[in-house]
């Protein structure tokens, strides 16, 4: 069911494997009632972007990287020590090529959507928290259910 869902719904404008279309099609059923979002390894804010054709469409939107591409772009370490200085969104993108599920474990606001990287090299089943690797798929999984979400596609 959730592999149809993404295979139904991906469409790419400036992310990378058919999250604009997955994520209009959430926000299409779900209506929040506020329109923001952050994005951290955002780099130039328009390739692999999550959240720029949000903020194309008129949403409120914070991108940061360690190594901004474009101005649009803050220069900004986000870390588990400083991710609860951003403010709440509706969308929360985190990627970050490595420190995301610390980053994620220590947020404690509550974004509607949240959408994070995994190391997809890590076999689903194999419970890995972040080295150098990042996260593997069970560990992110188990990670968002003990904070009250749940997985809606994989992509």
């Amino acid at each position: 069911m959730r592999l149809e869902f993404a295979n139904k719904y991906a469409k790419n404008i400036y992310s990378q494997i058919g999250e604009d279309g997955i994520i209009k099609e959430i926000f299409s059923r779900i209506d929040p009632t506020e329109y923001s979002c952050i994005e951290f390894g955002g780099h130039d804010g328009y390739f692999c972007s999550n959240t720029r054709r949000l903020i194309d469409e008129g949403w409120e939107g914070k991108m940061y990287d360690i190594a901004p591409g474009h101005p649009s772009v803050e220069l900004k370490e986000i870390t588990p020590e400083n991710v609860n200085d951003l403010g709440m969104c509706t969308l929360l993108s985190i990627d970050c090529d490595g420190p995301d599920y610390h980053i994620w474990k220590a947020y404690k606001k509550k974004p509607d959507v949240v959408i994070i990287e995994i190391n997809s090299s890590i076999q689903p089943t194999v419970d890995e928290t972040p080295g150098p690797r990042g996260a593997s798929y069970k560990s992110m999984a188990e990670s968002g259910l003990s904070k009250g979400y749940f997985l809606l596609c994989h992509t």
